[in-house]
């Protein structure tokens, strides 16, 4: 017999964070990302009971935040939407360097505005695969797409970012 476990508050405030910036990467906007991620985490309280097991629990939450921010994009036909740059992604870890923190700020404002630019399940397919280190069958049953999809998805993706990132230049 399958015991089933409920989540704990070390659980959530473990997982609010991550879903929270893959919500600000994917949607680019901080306010609706905040509640994304609640709508998120009322999901995975409620669905706990059918997470079984095959992927780690962060992996299956950014699942259901992931189908969260795709709902929000039909909702708004697809539309990329506007969002400025986050200041709490762009923050340097120490000022020891200055030159080497102003640099890394630089490239990473052009990646977060690349990516802003990217189709939304482009964007979404990255973000899970290539940041997030989601498994490519998670990735698919999440996005709702076949792994031929996927790897298109991700090729035109990676190639739309790699050419945005090199006219910034």
């Amino acid at each position: 017999m399958i015991q089933k476990r409920v989540l704990d508050e070390a659980e959530l405030a473990e997982l609010t964070p991550v879903l929270y910036r893959f919500a600000v990467r994917a949607l680019r906007d901080r306010e609706l990302a905040r509640d994304v991620t609640q709508d998120a985490l009322a999901a995975v309280v409620a669905q706990k009971s059918e997470f079984a097991g095959r992927s780690s629990l962060r992996t299956w939450a950014i699942g259901i935040v992931s189908h969260k921010c795709i709902d929000h994009f039909r909702r708004q036909g697809a539309r990329p939407l506007d969002g400025g740059d986050d200041a709490a992604l762009l923050r340097a870890p120490s000022p020891v360097d200055v030159e080497r923190v102003v640099a890394a700020r630089e490239q990473l404002k052009a990646v977060e505005r690349a990516l802003a630019e990217l189709p939304p399940l482009e964007r979404l397919a990255l973000l899970m695969v290539d940041v997030e280190g989601t498994e490519r069958e998670d990735c698919c049953r999440d996005l709702g797409v076949t792994a031929t999809h996927l790897r298109v998805l991700l090729h035109r993706g990676r190639n739309r970012l790699r050419r945005m990132l090199e006219d910034d230049r």
